[in-house]
């Protein structure tokens, strides 16, 4: 069994981070766009991480699926999209151009359609300060 390359040299890739302080880097933050992508706290082979995303006051954690059979990277659970890409630094490259659909697991009230937007403000490793792993 293949195991995903997991260690990325990107700036957005922030490595072992709890849920509440990448939420807590992207409040910070502010910004609609504002992103980072963390090792999953589960840490599978079939999801080794998520992508924290901020827009209008939320942060939405996405995860970020490898599937072994093709040896390829996916978004979420696989339901709305079929989109797969060869690494995890395509995907943000893609969706720094054509939005990314969010979807909210908590229900609220009056959004009947999902949210989107663009990757464009990457949360940088050193922004977190008080993430777990910061070696």
């Amino acid at each position: 069994m293949e195991k995903p390359q997991q260690t990325c040299e990107e700036d957005w890739y922030v490595g072992a981070c709890t849920r509440a302080d990448a939420e807590h880097a992207l409040h910070l933050v502010n910004k609609d766009g504002a992103f980072l992508v963390r090792d999953c706290s589960i840490n599978t082979n079939s999801e080794p991480l998520v992508l924290a995303v901020y827009h209008e006051k939320k942060v939405y954690n996405v995860k970020i699926r490898f599937i072994e059979s093709t040896v390829k990277y996916a978004l979420g659970t696989g339901q709305r999209s079929n989109d797969m890409f060869d690494s995890v630094a395509d995907i943000i490259k893609f969706h720094s151009i054509f939005p990314i659909i969010l979807v909210s697991g908590r229900n609220t009230p009056g959004s009947k359609f999902p949210e989107n937007c663009v990757l464009t403000c990457p949360v940088r490793k050193g922004m977190l300060t008080s993430c777990c792993n910061n070696t």
